[in-house]
């Protein structure tokens, strides 16, 4: 399969950007690890690197969200979301799986110490650490992208994904590269896998883009070297003496979604007084919350579409529409005595007001046909992408700048 979207080819470079950003971060982090005082020393230098980290998270996910609408865009297609889906929601201490960077980065230690244990040298025991480190860095980003192109495809009626992966991948993911799914089945994966996904208004939409591939036919255009390297001797002897692909790979079954196994389900992130989370769950459904579900916490529901999406904005990842305006009102409601004196009110807007409300007009502007950006030009479905992408990007920062 073959696919030439402008769009995804940029997403993979911005993620790859991204992912060195992590390593060389992780690297200078482990650089203050003393061998004699792995964990005590971890402790210390990871401050720094875990709010990075955090930052980076946050990018990849908004980066994953405009991607999806573009690459929509260059098929021809734009499906207005349900809500508008929060990229912040994924860039708070917290790694894809639910459980806290912290305790998440704390494996590299807990390996490294087992090395030593075990009799490995203390340099290579910390070379061993500073591996586990960065792979596992690079692929709590690529967790992040994939959960974050989710939450905007679920949000998109009628809106499914076809999976993408590199020429050299495992044969796990061969044989479901190429395959359409629908907006609630999990993107399956297994550590160090780099595939991804393309948005794509329905399955019929797919084969006439040509992207709905038979993993026989990737296998038939190998050379017997590389279908040995790939699949290993024995199963790709199997499969050329006639047995089935899906039955010789998937007996070495391995792959999970993320989230499943021994990964959590859920986080208390945003759960606190003034957290998001709470907020909308307390003022929008007048429930109380203690910890919230995760993207795939979501999907592993497998309920249909309208329930995904209620669960979605339940729990913070999809923002109501205008809810931002609603927050200074709820959050000093909850005051536990009058502190307006602090808050610096104004009566005219700010500059980060009149940027969200600007964003919001030419938003609205494009869906009502009106091209905000060419007046006169026809609203085409990259006008209404970049509308979108642009009104998200200052909703879920309130209109304040922040470092790309």
């Amino acid at each position: 399969m073959t696919v030439t979207l402008e769009s995804l080819s940029d997403s993979r470079n911005t993620l790859a950007r991204l992912c060195l950003l992590a390593v060389r971060a992780a690297d200078k982090a482990w650089k203050g690890v003393d061998p004699l005082r792995v964990r005590e020393s971890w402790n210390r230098t990871n401050v720094d690197f875990i709010t990075l980290f955090a930052a980076l998270q946050t990018r990849a996910a908004s980066d994953a969200m405009d991607s999806s609408t573009l690459m929509l865009a260059e098929q021809g297609d734009y499906v207005r979301p349900d809500g508008i889906a929060n990229p912040m929601a994924f860039g708070t201490g917290f790694a894809p799986s639910g459980i806290d960077l912290e305790s998440y980065f704390s494996i590299p230690v807990t390996r490294t110490l087992q090395a030593i244990k075990s009799g490995v040298g203390e340099s290579d025991a910390m070379q061993i650490g500073r591996a586990t480190l960065r792979q596992m860095s690079t692929q709590a980003l690529e967790d992040t992208s994939v959960s974050a192109m989710g939450v905007s495809i679920t949000q998109r009626a009628g809106v499914g994904y076809v999976r993408v992966e590199s020429p050299d991948c495992c044969p796990r993911c061969a044989i479901l590269a190429g395959k359409y799914f629908r907006h609630s089945q999990n993107f399956l994966r297994h550590p160090k896998c780099h595939g991804t996904t393309i948005p794509c208004k329905g399955r019929d939409k797919a084969e006439k883009q040509g992207w709905i591939t038979d993993p026989m036919d990737r296998f038939n255009r190998m050379s017997e070297a590389e279908q040995d390297k790939v699949f290993g001797h024995a199963d790709a002897q199997a499969i050329r003496d006639g047995a089935d692909i899906y039955q010789v790979v998937n007996a070495h079954r391995g792959m999970r979604p993320i989230g499943r196994g021994n990964i959590r389900m859920t986080t208390s992130e945003g759960t606190s007084r003034y957290g998001w989370s709470r907020m909308i769950r307390k003022y929008g459904y007048g429930q109380r919350q203690r910890r919230r579900l995760t993207p795939e916490g979501i999907y592993s529901f497998n309920l249909p579409r309208e329930q995904t999406i209620e669960l979605l904005k339940r729990e913070g990842y999809i923002l109501p529409d205008k809810w931002r305006e609603q927050v200074p009102e709820l959050r000093r409601s909850q005051w536990l005595h009058d502190n307006g004196y602090r808050q610096g009110r104004h009566e005219e807007l700010t500059a980060a007001q009149k940027r969200l409300l600007n964003a919001r007009l030419r938003y609205e502007a494009a869906l009502d046909g009106r091209n905000p950006y060419q007046p006169g030009k026809p609203v085409t479905p990259d006008v209404l992408a970049k509308a979108e992408n642009s009104y998200r990007r200052w909703l879920s920062s309130n209109g304040e700048k922040y470092i790309q």
